[in-house]
C-alpha cells in the first residue's frame, strides 16, 4: 500500500531540515566562500562538482545539472529532491528518512485521516501524469509552442512551469481542451489543478467577442479552470479538490517560498505569465492572485513563507492602481508592510520584463527605485488625478489675468500727465506682480496702435 503523509508535517520537515547536513550522511562537504562543495553522488563525479547554498538551503551539481530540471531522474534542489534521488526512493522514503535523522516522530493517522491521505497522494499523481501529457501536447503542437515563443517564454520556462495544452482525456479536466494550460501548486510543489487561457492574443479576442457579441452569442472566457466536481456526484465527497479554490492559493508559492523566507520579501503580481517572466528575470519571490483580489488566505500564505515586506506590481492601469491600494490595506491589516511599484499606463510585469531582456540587475534597481509606500502611493494617485484639473485651471487663469491687464492698459493709456501715468503704472505692477516696464511698454504700444501686445 502507498504510504503518504500530510503536507503540514512535509513542510515541517523542510523548514526545520539543514541541507548541508542532510548532504554531509550521504558525502563530505567543504566550504568555499559562502557555499559549500562535495563529489556528487548521482554521476561518476572525480572532483566536486556539487554545490550547496546554506542561504536558500538548495543545491545544485555543475556537471551533471541533478538539482535542476535538466536532470532526467533528480530534479528538484531542496531537501526531498536530494533524499529521493540519494535513496533511490519516493517522497514517503524521504519524508520517513529526514523525520527519523530530525528525531521527529512520523504523524499517527486514523483510518478516515490515512484515507484522505492516500486519496490526495493519488490525486497529485494523476494531476502530475495529466501535466506530463499536456506538456507532450504542447510540444508536438507547433501553434501553441510559436504562441509562447512570441509572449518570449522559452522550452525551458515549459517544462519548469510544466507548461502545457489541454484535451479532453480526463473528466476533471475538460475545460482545458484546445487551450495553453498553466500547471497550478499547491505550497508544497504538488500539481493539483489546471487553468487553461485561450489560444489567441488578447486583441484578437477582444475582436472575436465583440462579433459574436453583434452575433447573440455568447462570449469566449480567456481563461477557464477545470471542471468543477457537482456536490451530487457521489465523487465529490471523496475529491481532495472538488473545485480548486484560487483565493487560498498564490501561483508560484512553491518556487518562491525559499526565496521570499531569505529576503524577508514577496512580490505581487496579478497573472501566471507575469510570475513566470519575473522569475525569469529574476525576480524569483514573485507570485500571484491568478486574477482574484488579494484575500486573507493569501497573506497568511505569505506570512508562513516570511514576509515582512510585499512588493506590489499590479498592472498599469486604474483597474490595477486600485487593486495594488487594496492590496495595501489588507497587507498593513495583516502586519506585511505593503510596497507598491506603480507601473507605467497600459504596461504590465511581463512587458516592464521585457524593457530589461538580459540585464536583471537593471530590473531589481528599478524595483527598489520606484517602491512606494501606501501613504506615498495614494498621495501620487492624488497628484496624477488632479493635474490636469489644475492645467485646465492655470490656462483659464492666464486668460483672466490677460484679459483684464488690457482693460487695465486701455485706462492707463487714457491718462495724459505723464508723471501722474507712471504714478499709476507702478501702482498697477505692484498690484498685478507684473515689471513695470513690460506695462510700461504694453502702454506705449496700445497708445500708438489702439492694438493689445499682450493676447
Amino acid at each position: 500500500m502507498s504510504r503518504y503523509y500530510p503536507d503540514w508535517f512535509k513542510e515541517q520537515l523542510k523548514d526545520k531540515a539543514d541541507l548541508a547536513q542532510v548532504i554531509s550522511q550521504f558525502v563530505q562537504l567543504s566550504p568555499l566562500g559562502t557555499n559549500l562543495f562535495g563529489v556528487c553522488p548521482f554521476h561518476d563525479d572525480h572532483s566536486p562538482s556539487m554545490q550547496v547554498k546554506p542561504e536558500t538551503n538548495t543545491f545544485f551539481c555543475h556537471s551533471c545539472a541533478a538539482g535542476s530540471k535538466h536532470h532526467s531522474r533528480v530534479q528538484s534542489s531542496d531537501v526531498y529532491g536530494f533524499l529521493k534521488g540519494a535513496l533511490s526512493g519516493n517522497m514517503a522514503d524521504a519524508i520517513e528518512w529526514l523525520a527519523n535523522f530530525l528525531g521527529e516522530q512520523l504523524p499517527i493517522m486514523d483510518a478516515e485521516e490515512q484515507k484522505k491521505a492516500t486519496l490526495r497522494g493519488r490525486w497529485y499523481d494523476f494531476c502530475n501524469a495529466a501535466a506530463d501529457r499536456f506538456t507532450n501536447n504542447l510540444l508536438n503542437n507547433k501553434e501553441a509552442v510559436n504562441y509562447l515563443y512570441h509572449r518570449g517564454f522559452t522550452m525551458q520556462d515549459i517544462l519548469n512551469w510544466k507548461l502545457g495544452f489541454g484535451d479532453k482525456v480526463d473528466y476533471d479536466f475538460r475545460n482545458t481542451d484546445e487551450r495553453i494550460v498553466f500547471s497550478l501548486f499547491d505550497y508544497s510543489g504538488n500539481v493539483v489543478s489546471f487553468t487553461g487561457r485561450v489560444l489567441m492574443p488578447d486583441h484578437v479576442l477582444k475582436e472575436t467577442n465583440e462579433k459574436l457579441g453583434t452575433e447573440g452569442k455568447g462570449r469566449i472566457l480567456k481563461y477557464l479552470d477545470r471542471y468543477p466536481v457537482k456536490k451530487d456526484d457521489p465523487y465529490y465527497h471523496d475529491h481532495p479538490y472538488p473545485e480548486f479554490d484560487k483565493r487560498n492559493h498564490l501561483y508560484g508559492m512553491h518556487a518562491a517560498k525559499d526565496y521570499i523566507r531569505q529576503w524577508g520579501t514577496v512580490a505581487l503580481a496579478e497573472g501566471w505569465t507575469d510570475v513566470i517572466k519575473l522569475h525569469k528575470y529574476g525576480v524569483k519571490h514573485a507570485v500571484s492572485t491568478m486574477g482574484v483580489a488579494l484575500t486573507e488566505a493569501q497573506v497568511m500564505l505569505m506570512k508562513r513563507s516570511g514576509a515582512k515586506r510585499c512588493m506590489i506590481l499590479r498592472d498599469g492601469d486604474k483597474a490595477g492602481y486600485d487593486a495594488a491600494q487594496r492590496d495595501g490595506a489588507i497587507l498593513e491589516k495583516h502586519g506585511i508592510l505593503p510596497m507598491i511599484v506603480p507601473l507605467e499606463m497600459g504596461i504590465d510585469p511581463c512587458e516592464l520584463c521585457d524593457q530589461f531582456y538580459g540585464e536583471h540587475d537593471r530590473l531589481a534597481k528599478y524595483l527598489t527605485d520606484n517602491a512606494m509606500t501606501l501613504p506615498q502611493f495614494k498621495i501620487m494617485r492624488v497628484l496624477d488625478e488632479t493635474t490636469g484639473q489644475i492645467h485646465y485651471h492655470q490656462k483659464q487663469l492666464a486668460f483672466l489675468q490677460n484679459e483684464r491687464m488690457q482693460r487695465v492698459i486701455q485706462v492707463l493709456s487714457t491718462i495724459e500727465d505723464p508723471v501722474e501715468q507712471d504714478i499709476y503704472i507702478r501702482q498697477v505692477s505692484e498690484l498685478f506682480s507684473i515689471s513695470y516696464a513690460a506695462i510700461q511698454e504694453n502702454v506705449m504700444h496700445y497708445s500708438k496702435n489702439q492694438t493689445f501686445m499682450i493676447q
